[in-house]
Protein backbone atom coordinates (compact mmCIF):
# COMPACT_ATOMS: atom_id res chain seq x y z
CA UNK A 1 0.00 0.00 0.00
CA UNK A 2 1.23 3.42 -0.85
CA UNK A 3 2.66 5.57 2.08
CA UNK A 4 -0.44 8.27 1.19
CA UNK A 5 -3.01 5.44 1.82
CA UNK A 6 -0.80 4.43 4.75
CA UNK A 7 -1.29 7.88 6.16
CA UNK A 8 -4.98 8.62 4.80
CA UNK A 9 -6.18 5.23 6.73
CA UNK A 10 -4.38 6.05 9.54
CA UNK A 11 -5.53 9.24 10.02
CA UNK A 12 -9.39 7.79 9.47
CA UNK A 13 -9.10 5.23 11.88
CA UNK A 14 -7.59 7.31 14.79
CA UNK A 15 -10.17 9.90 13.80
CA UNK A 16 -13.28 7.65 14.15
CA UNK A 17 -11.76 5.57 17.14
CA UNK A 18 -11.66 9.32 19.15
CA UNK A 19 -14.31 10.93 20.62
CA UNK A 20 -17.00 10.67 23.55
CA UNK A 21 -18.46 7.95 24.86
CA UNK A 22 -21.79 6.63 23.64
CA UNK A 23 -24.57 5.77 26.19
CA UNK A 24 -26.38 3.47 25.58
CA UNK A 25 -29.74 1.91 27.63
CA UNK A 26 -30.86 -1.51 28.59
CA UNK A 27 -31.66 -3.85 26.16
CA UNK A 28 -29.59 -1.79 23.47
CA UNK A 29 -26.89 -4.00 21.76
CA UNK A 30 -23.13 -3.07 21.41
CA UNK A 31 -21.48 -4.04 18.51
CA UNK A 32 -18.46 -5.60 18.08
CA UNK A 33 -17.58 -7.37 15.10
CA UNK A 34 -20.30 -9.87 14.27
CA UNK A 35 -21.86 -9.96 18.19
CA UNK A 36 -24.05 -7.79 19.87
CA UNK A 37 -23.85 -7.46 23.77
CA UNK A 38 -26.90 -6.48 25.49
CA UNK A 39 -27.77 -5.82 29.50
CA UNK A 40 -31.24 -7.06 29.89
CA UNK A 41 -31.69 -6.30 33.63
CA UNK A 42 -29.88 -4.92 36.67
CA UNK A 43 -31.25 -5.74 40.00
CA UNK A 44 -29.20 -4.58 43.14
CA UNK A 45 -28.88 -6.33 46.63
CA UNK A 46 -26.83 -5.86 49.94
CA UNK A 47 -26.38 -9.71 50.42
CA UNK A 48 -26.62 -12.55 48.19
CA UNK A 49 -27.20 -15.68 49.99
CA UNK A 50 -24.73 -16.04 52.89
CA UNK A 51 -22.55 -13.05 51.02
CA UNK A 52 -22.67 -9.82 52.08
CA UNK A 53 -21.56 -7.01 49.78
CA UNK A 54 -18.76 -4.65 51.01
CA UNK A 55 -20.87 -2.04 49.26
CA UNK A 56 -23.48 -3.31 46.90
CA UNK A 57 -23.84 -5.85 44.68
CA UNK A 58 -25.05 -4.99 41.13
CA UNK A 59 -26.44 -7.88 39.53
CA UNK A 60 -26.36 -7.65 35.41
CA UNK A 61 -28.08 -9.80 33.57
CA UNK A 62 -26.24 -10.01 30.15
CA UNK A 63 -26.52 -11.32 26.95
CA UNK A 64 -24.40 -12.24 23.79
CA UNK A 65 -25.84 -12.57 20.21
CA UNK A 66 -23.39 -14.25 17.64
CA UNK A 67 -24.47 -13.32 14.36
CA UNK A 68 -22.36 -14.64 12.81
CA UNK A 69 -23.05 -17.34 9.81
CA UNK A 70 -19.90 -19.28 10.67
CA UNK A 71 -17.99 -17.95 13.32
CA UNK A 72 -18.24 -19.38 16.97
CA UNK A 73 -17.82 -16.21 19.47
CA UNK A 74 -15.72 -17.38 22.35
CA UNK A 75 -15.94 -15.33 25.78
CA UNK A 76 -15.49 -15.43 29.64
CA UNK A 77 -16.96 -13.61 32.21
CA UNK A 78 -14.23 -10.78 31.99
CA UNK A 79 -15.57 -9.52 28.80
CA UNK A 80 -17.61 -6.81 30.87
CA UNK A 81 -16.98 -4.46 33.52
CA UNK A 82 -18.38 -1.58 35.36
CA UNK A 83 -17.07 1.68 35.53
CA UNK A 84 -18.37 5.62 37.42
CA UNK A 85 -18.38 8.84 36.61
CA UNK A 86 -14.55 8.73 37.30
CA UNK A 87 -13.81 5.96 34.93
CA UNK A 88 -12.61 3.61 37.60
CA UNK A 89 -13.00 0.31 36.96
CA UNK A 90 -15.25 -2.92 38.36
CA UNK A 91 -14.48 -6.13 37.56
CA UNK A 92 -16.84 -8.90 37.74
CA UNK A 93 -16.78 -10.74 41.51
CA UNK A 94 -16.60 -14.54 40.55
CA UNK A 95 -17.18 -15.59 44.37
CA UNK A 96 -20.22 -13.71 44.19
CA UNK A 97 -21.56 -14.58 40.66
CA UNK A 98 -21.14 -18.64 42.43
CA UNK A 99 -22.87 -17.61 45.86
CA UNK A 100 -25.76 -15.85 42.68
CA UNK A 101 -25.80 -19.15 41.03
CA UNK A 102 -26.40 -21.57 44.30
CA UNK A 103 -29.26 -19.25 45.22
CA UNK A 104 -30.60 -18.42 41.57
CA UNK A 105 -29.50 -21.25 39.05
CA UNK A 106 -28.15 -19.74 35.56
CA UNK A 107 -25.82 -20.30 32.83
CA UNK A 108 -22.25 -20.27 34.83
CA UNK A 109 -19.41 -20.81 32.95
CA UNK A 110 -15.77 -20.80 33.11
CA UNK A 111 -15.80 -20.33 29.28
CA UNK A 112 -18.29 -19.47 26.52
CA UNK A 113 -18.54 -20.86 23.29
CA UNK A 114 -21.76 -19.09 22.02
CA UNK A 115 -21.93 -20.98 17.98
CA UNK A 116 -22.96 -18.98 15.16
CA UNK A 117 -26.33 -17.86 15.00
CA UNK A 118 -27.11 -18.16 18.56
CA UNK A 119 -27.58 -16.05 21.90
CA UNK A 120 -26.13 -16.97 25.68
CA UNK A 121 -27.35 -15.28 28.64
CA UNK A 122 -25.24 -15.19 31.68
CA UNK A 123 -25.05 -12.98 35.10
CA UNK A 124 -22.71 -11.03 36.26
CA UNK A 125 -22.03 -9.92 39.91
CA UNK A 126 -20.14 -6.52 41.12
CA UNK A 127 -19.85 -5.04 43.90
CA UNK A 128 -19.53 -1.39 44.14
CA UNK A 129 -18.98 1.17 46.44
CA UNK A 130 -22.27 2.77 47.96
CA UNK A 131 -21.26 6.21 46.68
CA UNK A 132 -21.50 4.90 43.29
CA UNK A 133 -24.12 6.73 41.84
CA UNK A 134 -23.82 6.17 37.99
CA UNK A 135 -22.67 3.30 36.89
CA UNK A 136 -21.74 2.04 32.99
CA UNK A 137 -21.17 -1.68 31.66
CA UNK A 138 -18.71 -1.96 29.01
CA UNK A 139 -16.99 -4.69 27.36
CA UNK A 140 -13.32 -5.42 26.09
CA UNK A 141 -12.50 -7.58 23.18
CA UNK A 142 -9.72 -7.96 20.47
CA UNK A 143 -10.18 -5.56 17.57
CA UNK A 144 -11.64 -7.61 14.58
CA UNK A 145 -12.28 -6.67 11.00
CA UNK A 146 -15.80 -4.99 11.93
CA UNK A 147 -14.17 -2.79 14.38
CA UNK A 148 -12.10 -1.27 12.12
CA UNK A 149 -15.11 -0.54 9.89
CA UNK A 150 -17.26 0.82 12.06
CA UNK A 151 -13.89 2.38 14.45
CA UNK A 152 -14.56 0.56 17.00
CA UNK A 153 -17.73 1.66 18.24
CA UNK A 154 -17.66 -1.35 21.07
CA UNK A 155 -14.77 0.05 23.17
CA UNK A 156 -16.56 4.04 23.51
CA UNK A 157 -19.96 2.56 23.48
CA UNK A 158 -20.96 2.51 27.58
CA UNK A 159 -24.88 1.35 28.88
CA UNK A 160 -26.23 3.11 31.46
CA UNK A 161 -27.41 1.15 34.60
CA UNK A 162 -29.29 3.64 36.78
Amino acid sequence: MPARSMVALSAALLSACSGADKVIGLAQHIHHDDFEYSVQRVDRAERIGNRQATGLFHVVTFEVENRARVVDHVWDNAVAYLVDDNEAQYENDAAAQQALTRVEPFNLKDRYITRAGALETTRLVFDLPREVRRPYLKVRGMVLMGDVFDGMQYRRTRVRLF
